[in-house]
C-alpha cells in the first residue's frame, strides 16, 4: 500500500495514491476521509496507478457519493472512470447520481 498523505492548512487532504490501488487503500482513504471535517475537500491523484482493482474503485464509490466531504479525482483512466459509473459516481461534467439505479 502507497498512500502519501498531505494535509492542508485548510484542513483539506491531497492522497497520492502509488503503483497500485487495492482494496486496503480504499479502507485506509475511506479512515482519512472520516476522519476530516464535514465540508473539506479531498483530492485524489490517481496519476502513477497503473494496477487498479476494480473493487478498491466500489468501496471508494462510498465515499464519493456520500457527499460529507467533496472529492475531487484528478488523473483517472477511462476505465477507472467507467467502473465508477457503474456504482453512481458521475463522470467529468456529469451530474453525480446518488439514488439507486434501477434499470427495470
Amino acid at each position: 500500500m502507497a498512500l502519501r498523505v498531505d494535509r492542508l492548512d485548510s484542513g483539506d487532504l491531497r492522497l497520492t495514491i502509488g503503483n497500485a490501488f487495492l482494496p486496503e487503500d480504499a479502507w485506509r482513504i475511506h479512515e482519512l476521509v472520516e476522519g476530516t471535517r464535514s465540508g473539506a475537500r479531498v483530492a485524489l491523484d490517481f496519476r502513477n496507478v497503473r494496477d487498479c482493482h476494480d473493487f478498491a474503485l466500489s468501496l471508494l464509490a462510498r465515499d464519493v457519493l456520500d457527499g460529507r466531504v467533496a472529492v475531487d479525482l484528478e488523473g483517472m483512466t477511462q476505465h477507472q472512470e467507467r467502473v465508477l459509473s457503474y456504482f453512481g459516481v458521475a463522470g467529468r461534467g456529469e451530474r453525480s447520481v446518488t439514488a439507486d439505479l434501477d434499470p427495470m
